[in-house]
């Protein structure tokens, strides 16, 4: 069996044969191996277990209509728009009663007066986008133009003046405004570049070790680009659920909540170094979660249930009420070293459950902490309850774990935060576990005898005090670069 070193050098080039043409390239030297070897082993995973699994057009119909409800809803929910997931769901599903055919939906909408009601047309534009894009992806002879693009565009946006229509003045990228996208006089040979290169991409690929490296890349340039005056990442997203419809992947559905953060930040990086490495590992995330789902689609059937519902029962709006507290306690105590927090996500009812329940979540980013001089210095993300903390305290107290993670040392590792050890040897709370009825929390650090029990007040302080220690003083040796998904890493 060949090693580890030798197969991700095997995929590099690969993948630099694949990506020919394109802006992106892996390196092929020591270091990068080591990086890229975590990609490997996610992806290799990843068709381990799709070989197990029916083909996504045989998955059960409450499966397939679920998976569709959640990628239009998550889609505009990164972008601030759409309707709450319940109302997505009920009006995905009156559409599709009503009207059969693909073309009808923006019909449907306009008689029924639904475009003049922004929230409700995003959700039915996209819906009708996502379903014309989906019939050129079952194509697999049809290659994609530049009308297809803008057609699909102009679906998603319609009755927009830009709908359908390359920009005609300077844009730039939200939350990434150092990136300088295309000039509107250079966007239509920049999309024609684009749409060569991604129509020269196999179309007869079935569950390659390159399919999610293909939809990174499509969604990557076309954003690189930013054809349109808006709308410009939800095509994006569309895209790549083209490229990885042809291969029969499961489709790319990135969680307002749980991915958002770790999305931007790995386009941003796709932006300013041309490396792909974030944005894949992040699709990974979004794809080993699909396949979850496959894998268990009555307790995928349940958990997006709970999912509409839990939004609505009184334990999970007590938690989160006492969340948005602790943030406004650590906000105001962070100030005092001219410190503050940016919202980078945050937990689904479901996701919420889960980790009550133990189950892996992932470690979705929930605040960045940054100042003005250094930028991000670290993150707090939700995890389960460490197995030595679940002996000492009550069930009824495990709530989802708040764990501290500083910004790595290295700017281009893959991973933008590192878990912290004991081997850090490093003293502070790391770790805030709320008990929302009672307005008080668990706090501890990476030495397991720390274990307290403060107000929120103190937990906020403690935390602040820690963001503080690493302002000052961060990280210099090398850090733990998390890999696989079933490891304790955060990332």
């Amino acid at each position: 069996m060949e090693d580890l070193v030798t197969r991700t050098k095997k995929f590099i080039s690969a993948t630099n044969s694949c990506l020919e043409g394109s802006p992106y390239q892996f390196p092929l030297d020591e270091k990068s191996v080591q990086v890229y070897s975590h990609i490997e082993q996610s992806i290799a995973e990843i068709q381990r277990k799709l070989q197990k699994l029916v083909l996504i057009v045989d998955l059960p119909q409450p499966l397939k209509n679920s998976l569709k409800i959640q990628e239009i809803y998550e889609s505009n929910a990164i972008e601030g728009l759409g309707t709450d997931l319940a109302s997505t769901a009920n009006l995905i599903d009156a559409t599709t009663r009503e009207h059969k055919s693909t073309k009808s939906y923006v019909e449907w909408a306009i008689t029924r007066g639904i475009q003049n009601d922004t929230h409700l047309y995003d959700v039915i534009g996209l819906t009708a986008a996502r379903a014309l894009s989906r019939d050129i992806a079952s194509m697999l002879e049809r290659p994609i133009t530049e009308a297809d693009i803008r057609t699909i565009h102009n679906t998603i946006m319609k009755n927009q003046p830009f709908a359908g229509v390359y920009k005609l003045y300077a844009n730039e990228i939200s939350l990434n405004n150092e990136h300088q996208t295309s000039l509107p006089t250079d966007t239509p040979g920049a999309m024609q570049l684009f749409v060569d290169w991604m129509n020269s991409l196999s179309r007869r690929g079935h569950r390659t070790a390159l399919s999610i490296v293909k939809a990174a890349a499509v969604h990557a340039w076309l954003t690189h680009i930013h054809p349109f005056h808006d709308g410009n990442g939800r095509m994006a997203r569309l895209l790549a659920n083209v490229v990885l419809a042809r291969e029969d992947m499961p489709p790319l559905i990135l969680r307002n909540t749980s991915h958002r953060g770790k999305y931007i930040d790995a386009l941003s990086f796709s932006d300013s170094g041309g490396d792909l490495s974030k944005l894949i590992l992040v699709f990974c995330r979004a794809a080993e979660r699909v396949i979850d789902d496959m894998e268990n689609p009555k307790l995928a059937q349940e958990m997006f249930l709970e999912d509409i519902n839990l939004r609505l029962q009184d334990e999970f709006k007590v938690w989160e009420k006492s969340l948005s507290k602790f943030k406004s306690e650590l906000q105001a105590n962070l100030l005092f070293y001219n410190m503050d927090v940016s919202i980078a996500g945050g937990l689904s009812p479901s996701e919420y459950k889960s980790l009550r329940k133990g189950r892996n979540s992932g470690k979705p980013w929930w605040l960045e902490i940054f100042n003005s001089k250094d930028g991000d210095l670290a993150v707090l993300y939700f995890g389960g309850v460490p197995s030595w903390i679940t002996t000492k305290i009550e069930k009824d107290e495990q709530y989802p774990c708040i764990s501290f993670a500083p910004r790595d040392s290295n700017a281009k590792a893959v991973k933008k935060y590192s878990k912290l050890t004991k081997e850090h040897n490093r003293n502070g709370f790391t770790h805030v576990l709320l008990q929302p009825l009672e307005d008080k929390a668990y706090i501890w650090g990476e030495n397991k005898a720390r274990l307290q029990r403060v107000s929120l007040q103190e937990a906020a302080k403690q935390i602040a005090l820690t963001c503080s220690n690493f302002a000052l003083n961060p990280l210099k040796s090398k850090n733990q670069i998390w890999g696989s998904k079933n490891d304790n890493s955060q990332g």
